[in-house]
């Protein structure tokens, strides 16, 4: 054997076992690869199913803030009513203060007999009765105009449970829930 082939020989054994080196480190991080290839695909999974997570919670929140919207409406829309009533009310009270101040000056300003015990005529309960008991007009009266009745105002209790009572009839039934959650009465 000539020592040019055995020096060759040499040479294409160490070339081999050196790609055989390199194959295995090539195969080692072909490996690793791989493994960081499936590690990646289960984060973009993660990070997927994370997405879905949030949309459903913003569509939640959606959801909730229009719940809310339409509460606060129907609250705003019983808060103006009510406002209403109470200008009604407060309009009513100052026409019966003012007819109440007039009463009280014309009664002012109307003598008033003194009268004493030993003054004062005995009545029998015959007069008494005569003159409670109503009379037939007078012929000239009849064409007269009756006298205005004045209406006494009716009082109404202040209570919030009142006040919302009325306006629970007019709302949606799925907000006359929350009005009475926020009221803090169950039924």
């Amino acid at each position: 054997m000539n020592p040019v082939t055995i020096g060759l020989d040499v040479l294409l054994a160490l070339l081999l076992l050196t790609a055989l080196g390199m194959g295995a480190r090539l195969n080692g991080r072909l490996k690793a690869l791989r493994d960081s290839h499936e590690s990646f695909a289960k984060a973009v999974g993660e990070l997927d199913a994370a997405a879905r997570r949030a949309d459903m919670a913003l569509k939640g929140l959606h959801a909730a803030s229009e719940e809310a919207h339409d509460s606060l409406l129907a609250r705003i829309e019983t808060a103006r009513g009510l406002v209403l009533k109470l200008e009604i009310a407060g309009d009513a009270a100052e026409k019966a203060a003012r007819r109440a101040e007039d009463s009280a000056s014309r009664a002012a300003l109307a003598p008033t007999p003194s009268l004493t015990p030993a003054a004062a005529p005995r009545r029998s309960i015959a007069d008494l009765i005569a003159v409670h008991t109503p009379r037939a007009p007078e012929p000239e009266a009849r064409h007269a105009p009756p006298a205005p009745v004045q209406a006494t105002p009716r009082r109404r209790p202040v209570a919030d449970e009142d006040l919302f009572a009325e306006a629970e009839d007019s709302v949606r039934p799925e907000l006359s829930g929350l009005m009475r959650m926020s009221l803090g009465r169950a039924r």
